[in-house]
């Protein structure tokens, strides 16, 4: 029985997403004791980390003509080289040791974080970021902490997953309510997934404890802060991290690329 994380990275013009696996890969096995990391990537997307276990290139890429790299998140299943999987991406960094996260997610098929969390811990349940899922009536959950282990639900799940992502036009006109997204976001496809499977939700399970801090701004009451991270400091002291003057003992989605950077100038 294998553990692990898994996320994808793939370059694009603006983010150096292989850059910013490495400092999660880092911050995982700076925190974590069961620690095994696997990347996805394209074959434009070079990694070398002793941080990252394994990486792996994509035999087809279905987002090469793409900007935002989607299409491919639905064969994390299949690529996945453990047993059970914690599915993250890129822009985030642990703060916090979750080895006991296990014993409570290997009980199950599929976990998700459902609803996430501001800077100041609180979880926020509506956000004006997601309005399509309110206006469809779909579960709020987060693709970026997601956990699944071997089995038929969650082979089935990502069967799913595939059949959105490579239909996207005739769902989005088809199946959603005011949907003008260009490309399937992984969140809106594992939502609508997971509704198919589960109509009522009478099988979703939400661990208080399975959720990210979310950095966007609306989440964090920050929005009309020209640089929301310069108001907010985050620093680094004495290997922890300090965000609005909180110490984060959670995961953090951090979501402005320039993080990493402005970390690496505040460390204290």
């Amino acid at each position: 029985m294998s553990k692990g994380f898994l996320w994808f990275a793939q370059n694009n013009d603006s983010t150096d997403y292989a850059k910013l696996s490495v400092a999660l890969a880092r911050s995982i096995k700076k925190n974590c004791k069961i620690n095994n990391v696997c990347v996805i990537v394209d074959e434009h997307t070079k990694i070398q980390s002793e941080y990252v276990d394994s990486v792996i290139v994509l035999k087809q890429d279905h987002s090469q003509d793409q900007s935002l790299k989607f299409a491919n998140e639905h064969k994390a299943f299949k690529l996945s080289p453990f047993t059970h999987t914690i599915k993250l991406e890129a822009d985030m960094l642990f703060t916090h040791n979750v080895d006991w996260w296990w014993n409570h997610l290997c009980q199950h098929d599929l976990v998700f974080a459902v609803n996430c969390r501001n800077y100041q811990d609180q979880i926020i349940k509506k956000t004006p970021y997601r309005k399509l899922f309110h206006q469809n009536n779909l579960p709020d959950v987060y693709n970026g902490l997601t956990y699944f282990r071997r089995s038929e639900r969650a082979m089935q799940f990502f069967k799913l997953c595939k059949a959105i992502t490579d239909n996207w036009t005739q769902v989005q006109n088809g199946l959603l309510i005011n949907c003008h997204e260009q490309y399937p976001s992984t969140d809106i496809v594992y939502s609508l997934a997971y509704r198919i499977m589960d109509p009522l939700q009478m099988h979703l399970i939400d661990y208080p404890w399975f959720k990210f801090i979310h950095g966007k701004p609306e989440i964090n009451g920050v929005a009309n802060a020209v640089d929301q991270y310069n108001y907010l400091n985050p620093v680094f002291m004495d290997d922890r991290m300090y965000v609005g003057g909180r110490r984060f003992d959670r995961i953090w989605h951090y979501h402005d690329k320039k993080m990493i950077d402005i970390f690496h100038d505040r460390i204290f």
